[in-house]
């Protein structure tokens, strides 16, 4: 199938299901719950030069809390460029916060019970997330611009619940139109599925159902209606990575894995590409091509782009470079041209740690989003791409 060309169907099966969710069609009605928001904590930002590669290193966040980055499938950065955005317990629960690139000033986001599965939008300065049932759009520079707390103003709208009996199995993700969100769910215990759903109206529809666990939904960052996904168990699956349309069509697996490939850690690359990580999960597979592999939507051959033993991968949104953390806590920089791979920086992962470095490149590809243990705790870290 031509992924570059074909659009989505506009027009729904007839066996598709709607769920027509009822939500209040007033954004910001005074119905809702009062939201807290605005809170500010000073910038903690230090740099240190790594004592083996010479670059420097910005440690973004640097309390005793506990403060972990979107995932790198997901976008870190607002739209305009202006914040990362990342989770931190440092108000005693689990919350999300905005850091100002410029001071370095954090901002309070959320003050929910369990807030999750964030999605930053690529094109305007909201995110969605997710908190107990409820999925909920937020204006990020509303909160971020306040000049002082303002504790009855409301930021965010409430654009559905989950229906009943339904679970959120894995993410949200944001289609490139900046209306449908995809969520992978679980119905019962053998059931799974993807489910879109309408921003603006509140609307769910099935996009398929699954034997298997899903896991990982990534709608494209560029192509509306098109959503990979994975099959999801926590370790090596028979068939990783999945692709379909919105409308349910062209359901299939992406990359064709051998039955002793352990792939894993996929995410989207620049307008026609996915980077994933193929793990050598023992000798015989040190034999084989392993390490940041990757494969283009109309040839699904696969290309290995540096072999090493890569843990996760990140890709810039030009497709041009790509960043893989290991096990021992090092990040590493690889040219899409020559795949020729260039550490950046090490030590984030001291004996007994348990961060995941999970590397995400800025929107315009100059920097790399890092976890880092280094100093003790979880800490947001950030590198210059080109030093």
């Amino acid at each position: 199938m031509e992924f570059k060309t074909k659009k989505p169907n506009a027009h729904w099966l007839p066996a598709v299901l709607v769920l027509v969710i009822t939500v209040n069609t007033n954004l910001y009605s005074a119905s809702q719950d009062t939201f807290y928001a605005g809170r500010r904590f000073p910038s903690e930002r230090k740099t240190y030069r790594d004592q083996n590669t010479g670059h420097e290193v910005s440690m973004l966040t640097t309390s005793p809390a506990k403060d972990n980055k979107i995932y790198q499938t997901h976008p870190n950065w607002t739209a305009d460029g202006r914040h990362i955005i990342f989770t931190s317990d440092r108000t005693g629960t689990n919350q999300y916060f905005a850091l100002s690139i410029d001071t370095g000033a954090i901002t309070q986001l959320t003050n929910d019970k369990g807030p999750g599965n964030a999605f930053v939008s690529r094109t305007k300065s909201k995110m969605f997330y997710l908190s107990q049932r409820t999925i909920w759009e937020l204006n990020i520079n509303a909160i971020c611009d306040l000049k002082e707390n303002k504790q009855n103003s409301r930021f965010r709208h409430k654009v559905a619940d989950l229906p009943d009996k339904l679970t959120v199995s894995g993410t949200l993700s944001l289609d490139s139109n900046g209306k449908d969100i995809y969520i992978g769910v679980q119905y019962d215990e053998g059931s799974w599925g993807l489910l879109a759903l309408n921003a603006d109206t509140g609307q769910f529809r099935k996009i398929i159902n699954s034997g298997f666990r899903v896991g990982h939904c990534q709608a494209h960052p560029s192509i509306s209606g098109l959503v990979m996904y994975c099959w999801e168990t926590g370790g090596d699956s028979q068939q990783r990575m999945w692709i379909v349309r919105a409308d349910g069509s062209d359901n299939e697996p992406f990359y064709k894995e051998t039955y002793d490939e352990w792939v894993t850690h996929e995410v989207w690359w620049g307008p026609d590409k996915t980077l994933f990580t193929i793990w050598p999960k023992d000798e015989q597979m040190l034999k084989k091509p392993h390490g940041i592999a990757y494969i283009t939507l109309q040839n699904r051959s696969l290309n290995i782009l540096s072999q090493k033993k890569y843990w996760h991968v990140g890709g810039s949104p030009d497709g041009k470079w790509a960043a893989g953390d290991n096990f021992n806590g090092e990040i590493y920089l690889i040219s899409a041209g020559t795949g020729k791979a260039k550490l950046l920086t090490q030590g984030h992962r001291p004996r007994g740690a348990t961060v995941h470095p999970h590397p995400s490149f800025s929107p315009d590809g100059s920097s790399i989003l890092f976890c880092s243990e280094k100093n003790g705790n979880w800490d947001l870290f950030l590198i210059k791409s080109k030093q």
